[in-house]
């Protein structure tokens, strides 16, 4: 199956279907851990984010990239 394919039968499901999987999307990333190189570039942020909530928000997704979801 095609990505077109799987996306024209996103089109015809219901509403409350479609949130599913647009909620099942948005999370998708967050399943897996970072690789090297992403982890290197969320930690620089961290370290460079003059914000306090920014490198606490970052700092967070730091651990969660380390580990993931699961």
């Amino acid at each position: 199956m095609t990505a077109a394919q799987i996306m024209h039968e996103i089109d015809c499901l219901p509403p409350a279907e479609q949130e599913k999987v647009v909620n099942f999307a948005r999370q998708l990333p967050s399943r897996k851990p970072l690789s090297g190189t992403e982890l290197t570039t969320l930690a620089q942020r961290m370290v460079e984010a003059t914000d306090p909530a920014t490198a606490q928000r970052l700092k967070a997704d730091l651990v969660k990239g380390f580990y993931g979801n699961e």
